[in-house]
């Protein structure tokens, strides 16, 4: 069995108070290499906490993490395989060119100087830097974000970890970076974590998406199979009906209504079993209703995501991939 770049064991963080708060509650994820995942979650979620626990930034209660086989506590080993760009560009000298800024991060990562000259103009032409020769404070917002990202990969580890890489870029920047962090995993090889709130790039990039709310994994799969997960079963309604349907057909079914006026009406439906169609089309009938349209609701990323907080908010969490602990 091929070991995973990353693997995360039933891993958890509760920060001591007089109401100890529990961050991470039992979270077991893996990454396979060459894959781009993405670690979604509402604002204190845990995500973040959970990314400083796995580069051992902050000491996990419980758990285990494993970088390419071997335990994260192993800093020398962590440290060659894993880099990460943290609250955005933050890491970077703002006095420093973008030659000079992976110049001394190659140096701080003990990597010899013909190779890192190398990997300083490799770096520099994939992101197309080469010809910036300022101060990156005097960079857009978007260069500096390039800047960022080449300086942790100018220390050539294989798993990069990237926290809101688009964050704050403009719609054109955002459209330049996306690609070139696809390319970091199709083309490099690298094996890419990130975390985003910006569903448009997740789908973009990610192969799989974990999602993580109140410190626990709510729902793992492909982009594609998070949208599956309510496909068929919602579904749009439209009607045309004098005065609205009876209040016992609404409540019967539980229709929510998204749009009225002057006789029409939409309306969204949950039906799990499709042999339920049939029944409502009835009701609908008995209740004097004309049927304008009723089509699958599928919806993008996006909506996928905001329905499995929400169910889950509402105590119906769906079932997440199980991870087995590594074996020693």
């Amino acid at each position: 069995m091929t070991t995973p770049a990353l693997l995360v064991a039933h891993l958890s963080k509760t920060y001591p108070a007089k109401t100890p708060v529990e961050a991470v509650r039992d979270v077991s994820f893996q990454v396979a290499e060459g894959e781009i995942v993405a670690l979604l979650g509402p604002n204190g979620a845990g995500k973040t906490t959970t990314v400083k626990c796995i580069l051992n930034l902050v000491r996990p209660t419980g758990g285990e993490v494993q970088v390419y086989g071997h335990d994260h506590n192993d800093l020398t080993r962590l440290y060659r395989h894993v880099a990460a760009v943290l609250e955005g560009n933050r890491n970077i000298f703002w006095r420093l060119t973008p030659y000079q800024n992976l110049e001394v991060f190659a140096a701080y990562a003990g990597v010899p100087p013909r190779q890192a000259r190398q990997g300083i103009e490799r770096w520099l032409a994939f992101f197309h830097l080469e010809d910036f020769h300022t101060e990156v404070r005097h960079l857009s917002r978007g260069n500096q974000q390039k800047v960022a990202i080449a300086s942790a990969l100018v220390r050539q580890t294989p798993l990069v970890m990237l926290d809101e890489p688009t964050l704050g870029l403009d719609v054109e920047a955002k459209r330049e970076l996306v690609p070139m962090i696809r390319r970091l995993a199709r083309e490099e090889g690298k094996t890419i974590l990130l975390t985003s709130h910006q569903m448009d790039v997740v789908e973009a990039l990610a192969d799989r998406v974990i999602i993580i709310q109140d410190g626990q994994v709510i729902a793992e799969g492909t982009p594609a199979e998070l949208k599956r997960l309510f496909d068929a079963k919602t579904y749009r309604l439209e009607i045309r009906l004098a005065g609205g349907l009876p209040p016992a057909v609404q409540a019967r079914w539980r229709l929510q209504e998204i749009e009225a006026a002057d006789g029409y009406h939409v309306f969204s439906v949950v039906l799990p079993d499709p042999q339920r169609i049939y029944r409502l089309l009835d009701d609908l009938e008995a209740a004097g209703a004309e049927l304008l349209s009723l089509q699958p609701d599928i919806p993008n990323l996006e909506e996928a995501y905001v329905r499995l907080v929400q169910s889950n908010g509402n105590g119906h969490t769906p079932s997440p991939a199980s991870v087995s602990p590594p074996k020693h």
